[in-house]
């Protein structure tokens, strides 16, 4: 059973429904008021089972979808010309129905419909203009990418909130380890530097932020995972200690992609939840994900933007990875190793690593 008060996590058989609850009511409250004579700026997001769009006596009416039992179906009722209509309404996932005479209400009204896979990735955009994106926003997007100065405004504030964070992880939530107060000392002589005098380039705003990620990546060494029943389920030898960052099978190119650690493996799906979460986000607000600020647009399938925005939670997934390390035991059947070595949670473990970083994502909002 979940706490909503405080996010802790108790055992019982209902805490899907307790969380699915807990998670609602983040959106209600992360909801700004509109002003009297303000058009609704925030997106109206839909999931669930059960979502509908239809028309009702010249009106739309949007039923949210079921998530969890018992839970109180939301109905909105929007009529012309309402102020309280969103400019998107945004459906992540679940299923439902959508009318013809719906898709064209939302096209004299100016609204758009995003529809959205369950990791963020978007499927289609119909109603306004069929933009998937605001086009202002795209070209703020644009403009602040060609502008160095604004590059620096925009990144900057995220990569001292990264460092910041990172430095308050290994300040208080690593173990002892050797080389612990020199580590602490480096990065905060870093994390000072970016505060005092902010770089002037992206190129030296990164360097800083490269030279802070190494030290602060090296410091996960000191974190290894305990292991039971290995006389009768072994485990690779290099799965006792945990060296890198990166995988061993990239040799060329180092990379932490195709994790080959327990460790990397449960990293990398935390910060595949942190992608789809912000990339959500980015799509529910009109967004282009692919036309990064700070990060550079390399293809339309590298979604930049949403690189950007992660900076400063990566560290914040990282303390729920952190913990989780850390407070646990586990089994060599907790991981499956694939035919080219690359290491996999099982799904009851992956149900963990999501509960553990909502929870803590949640917390970071406060």
């Amino acid at each position: 059973m979940l706490d909503s008060a405080n996010g802790s996590q108790t055992e019982g058989g209902d805490d899907w429904a307790q969380r699915s609850a807990y998670w609602l009511d983040c959106v209600r409250k992360h909801t700004p008021k509109r002003k009297l004579r303000e058009r609704q700026s925030s997106p109206l997001i839909l999931t669930g089972q059960g979502v509908s769009l239809r028309i009702d006596k010249g009106a739309l009416l949007v039923s949210d979808g079921f998530t969890h039992y018992p839970q109180e179906k939301a109905i909105h009722r929007f009529f012309p010309g309402d102020l309280s209509l969103p400019k998107r309404i945004v459906v992540v996932d679940g299923s439902g129905d959508l009318t013809l005479d719906a898709i064209d209400w939302l096209a004299e009204q100016g609204v758009t419909l995003v529809r959205l896979k369950w990791d963020g990735t978007p499927i289609a955009a119909i109603g306004a203009n069929g933009m998937l994106f605001d086009r202002d926003k795209v070209n703020w997007q644009v403009a602040q990418r060609s502008n160095e100065a604004a590059r620096l405004a925009f990144a900057v504030p995220l990569i001292q909130a990264k460092a910041d964070a990172s430095l308050h992880n290994l300040e208080h939530q690593f173990p002892p380890f050797h080389s612990k107060m020199r580590a602490i000392r480096v990065i905060r002589e870093a994390v000072q530097e970016l505060h005092r005098k902010p770089p002037d380039t992206i190129n030296e705003l990164l360097r800083i932020e490269g030279r802070i990620a190494a030290i602060y990546f090296n410091s996960w060494r000191s974190l290894n995972l305990k292991w039971k029943g290995l006389r009768q389920l072994p485990i690779p030898e290099h799965w006792q200690t945990f060296r890198a960052r990166t995988s061993l099978r990239e040799t060329v190119t180092l990379s932490n992609r195709n994790a080959t650690h327990p460790i990397n493996a449960i990293l990398n799906y935390a910060y595949g939840l942190l992608e789809s979460h912000v990339r959500i986000g980015v799509l529910a607000d009109g967004y282009d994900p692919v036309e990064g600020i700070l990060h550079s647009r390399a293809t339309r399938d590298r979604h930049s933007l949403v690189f950007d925005l992660m900076e400063p939670l990566r560290p914040v997934v990282d303390r729920a990875i952190i913990e989780l390390v850390l407070n646990e035991t586990y089994s060599a059947k907790d991981f499956v190793v694939q035919s080219d070595g690359v290491c996999r949670l099982t799904p009851e473990l992956a149900r963990r690593v999501v509960q553990v970083v909502q929870a803590e994502l949640a917390r970071e909002r406060g």
